[in-house]
Parts: structure tokens; C-alpha cells; sequence
């Protein structure tokens, strides 16, 4: 699996036109084969603060992903809706565990 991570800074001016391109590239992005999730979220603590977690099954999908319209369209849109250059981590997950699969010991 590769989770990708971006974060984003947005001001109270470009707010609206942030949360509009982030929804249209998560809905659109949901539909494609090989994608787990792609949500949207705002950090509770800091204003303007946003997270975008990507959850892809293989790289492959992920770089089908790349070669959209809909990414096309949101790497055109998204400069003018931030206010500082993103910071975006891809992560190759080996396994993953369910928390009841966690043991918390004696």
C-alpha cells in the first residue's frame, strides 16, 4: 500500500476556493481502481492548516492516479488557493494492524 501525505496552508481569502478544489480531486480520485481512501482534513488547532491522505493499494495505481484529468486539473488550481509551498510525503506500508490486533501486553 502507499499512503501519501500533503499539507497545505491556506488564508481566510483563499479558504473557500481551497476546500472546493480538495473536494472535486477527493471525490473524483475515490472513483479510480486502487483507491483505498482520499480524504480531506483541516487541522483543528491550526487555521487554514489542511491534510490530504491518499491510500493507494499498489504504486501503480498511484501513478495511473497521476496521469488523470482530475490531477491535471487540481496541480493547475492549487497555487492560487495557498499561501506556502506544500509539504507531500509518500509512505510504502508494508502491513497494517486493526487496533484490536494491537496487544497492549500484561
Amino acid at each position: 500500500m502507499v499512503v501519501v501525505v500533503g499539507r497545505v496552508r491556506t488564508d481566510a481569502d483563499k479558504r473557500e476556493a481551497l476546500m472546493r478544489v480538495g473536494q472535486a480531486i477527493a471525490a473524483a480520485s475515490r472513483t479510480e481502481a486502487g483507491c483505498i481512501s482520499y480524504r480531506m482534513y483541516e487541522d483543528i488547532e491550526r487555521e487554514n492548516e489542511f491534510v490530504i491522505v491518499e491510500e493507494w493499494e499498489t504504486n501503480e495505481a498511484l501513478q495511473q492516479h497521476f496521469a488523470t484529468s482530475h490531477v491535471a486539473e487540481f496541480m493547475r488550481a492549487i497555487p492560487a488557493t495557498i499561501v506556502g509551498p506544500p509539504d507531500v510525503k509518500f509512505h510504502t506500508i508494508a502491513s497494517t494492524m486493526d487496533l484490536a490486533d494491537v496487544s497492549t501486553g500484561p
